[in-house]
This record gives structure tokens, C-alpha cells and sequence, in this order.
């Protein structure tokens, strides 16, 4: 029996394609920078950032590992691609309610330039930071970040109040193996050249972990103390982790992650976060369905 087909039907047929043409427009459009710009640091360093999405909503810090140019450096490494896709959905997504400040972070990845001999260090991240909101007219933010970015994101709230809360993933805020992946991103660096782009930031992220023991071992900076300067934005403090968590392991980077977040959640809640063990992910496998609602819905009526 043939169906008969309705008008409905015929301008439904007709529509789909429009507004599923208006919807990727409506997106595109969202991810049209309203401001694009170098900041030039202290060093001579220039980051390359874009304003994105309604510029009078709370602004959001996004980079590693969500830019194209680290999406190389992944893939340079043997590791595989995040896609373009994903890096849209994120974005296109977070827009929907918030500014986002897009970096090409860290220095040496995407426009940037750098990295210098000897950098990065703690400081010189936090400084980055505000260096990057400076150029952009961003008061504060809530910086997001996941893994190395997660490590950024620490380190910058622990030492400027611009950075008004986190959102950080896949690292430790209490407990972090800084000592393991040191040791395991110096034999990784030390197996890369010197003269690309990922030996170049591998070397740096090696740094960025030795200046960060050093500084424990001397008492200089604590993980403690971190959590204790950041109770006065208890409230925009997130932290999440795949419990299945043991680092990158096909980089030789087993490292406890999940291990040490569950063992400190009540401690964290006490100071003023919120922590999430996400059931069955790893550090690779944390899909963004799989955290960036839970992302959305901890920030939903906050302002900052």
C-alpha cells in the first residue's frame, strides 16, 4: 500500500535541510572572533588569542588541550587526533552562554611563539595569563583545562585573583604524581629532537614539572597552601576525573590520577569545590558528553 505523503510531510522534507543550513550558520557565526590579537609578555613572548561568543557573559579561558595547534603537537607524538569536530562542539557549545577566551596556550603551539630556553615555569604560566586577558580587555575568568591544562589552571589560581574559579580536569589538585611525570615526560622529551615544534614543548612541560618539585621540595609553593588560598572562590572551584584514570600510558605516562582525586574529595568539598568521578573513563577516552553538561550545570547562574 503506497503511503500517502501529507503537506506536512512535503514541508518538513523542505525545512530539514534549511534549518539544519540556519543551525551550522547560527554555529559558524558563534565562533566568528569579535576580537583577535597578540599579547606580547614580559620575554618578548607573543599568544595569539580570540574573543568568542556574547561579550557581555562571564568569560571562559580555553586552551590546551583544545586547539588545533596542540592537536599537532598530539599527533606529532604518535597520538591520535581530537578533530576538528570536537574542538567546534566544545566550542560552539560553551558559547551558547559565555564568552570564551580562545588561546593558542601553551607558548610554542598554534601563533604563538616560544617557547624560550628555560621557560615555562609556574609563574610564567600565571603571568601568561594575565598578560592574555590584559590584551583581550578580560577582567576575570574562570579558567578551564584538562591535564596539563588542569596544572595550568591550578598554578594560575593559586597566584592571581584575575583567574576567578576553574574548571579543570584530569589532574590533581591534592596528591598530584608531580614527581612521576617529571621523570616520565623528561624520557619522553629527551627521545624527541630539539629543532620541532614537539620537542620544543615536550622540553617545556618537562620544566614546567621540575620547577614545580623544586618548588615543593624548597617549601615555596604547596599544594596545601594552593587549596587554602583559593577558599575565597569556593563555589567556582570544579574539578572532574574519569575513575579509571591512570594517565597516558601510550606515552609511557602511567601516572595515578583518579587515585589520588577520589582519596581527596572530601577535602576539596570542604574547602570549596566541587569534585566529580565520572564511572568507566580513562584519561583518553573522557568523551565531551561525558563531562561538559556536568561543566555547564555547576556554572548555570554564576557570575564573575
Amino acid at each position: 500500500m503506497k503511503r500517502r505523503e501529507s503537506p506536512w510531510m512535503r514541508l518538513s522534507i523542505v525545512l530539514t535541510p534549511a534549518l539544519l543550513l540556519l543551525s551550522s550558520m547560527a554555529g559558524a557565526e558563534s565562533l566568528t572572533p569579535t576580537k583577535e590579537g597578540f599579547a606580547e609578555t614580559a620575554d618578548g613572548v607573543r599568544i595569539h588569542y580570540r574573543l568568542l561568543g556574547p561579550g557581555d557573559a562571564p568569560t571562559l579561558w580555553v586552551g590546551y588541550p583544545w586547539t588545533e595547534g596542540w592537536d599537532r603537537i598530539m599527533q606529532d607524538l604518535g597520538s591520535a587526533s581530537r578533530g576538528t569536530d570536537v574542538r567546534r562542539q566544545l566550542l560552539e557549545t560553551l558559547t551558547e552562554k559565555y564568552q570564551v577566551l580562545y588561546v593558542d596556550y601553551p607558548r610554542g603551539t598554534g601563533q604563538s611563539t616560544g617557547p624560550l630556553p628555560g621557560d615555562i615555569n609556574p609563574d610564567t604560566v600565571a603571568e601568561d595569563y594575565v598578560a592574555v586577558a590584559d590584551a583581550a580587555g578580560i577582567d576575570r575568568f574562570v579558567a578551564m583545562g584538562y591535564s596539563w591544562g588542569a596544572g595550568f589552571g591550578i598554578h594560575v589560581a593559586s597566584r592571581t585573583k584575575r583567574c576567578a574559579g576553574l574548571a579543570i580536569g584530569g589532574w590533581p589538585v591534592l596528591g598530584a604524581p608531580y614527581v612521576e611525570i617529571l621523570e616520565g615526560s623528561g624520557a619522553v622529551s629527551s627521545g624527541l629532537p630539539a629543532d620541532t615544534a614537539a620537542g620544543q614543548v615536550m622540553r617545556s612541560n618537562t620544566k614546567f614539572y621540575a620547577y614545580i618539585v623544586a618548588d615543593i621540595g624548597s617549601g615555596d609553593w604547596t599544594e596545601e597552601d594552593a587549596v587554602e588560598s583559593m577558599r575565597d572562590r569556593a563555589g567556582l572551584l570544579y574539578l572532574y576525573v574519569g575513575s579509571e584514570d591512570v594517565g597516558v600510558p601510550s606515552l609511557n605516562l602511567t601516572l595515578p590520577v583518579a587515585e589520588p582525586i577520589i582519596e581527596n574529595k572530601a577535602r576539596l568539598e570542604a574547602a570549596g569545590w566541587q569534585v566529580d568521578v565520572i564511572d568507566g573513563y580513562d584519561h583518553m577516552n573522557l568523551t565531551l558528553d561525558a563531562w561538559v553538561p556536568s561543566v555547564l550545570d555547576f556554572l548555570e547562574g554564576k557570575s564573575w
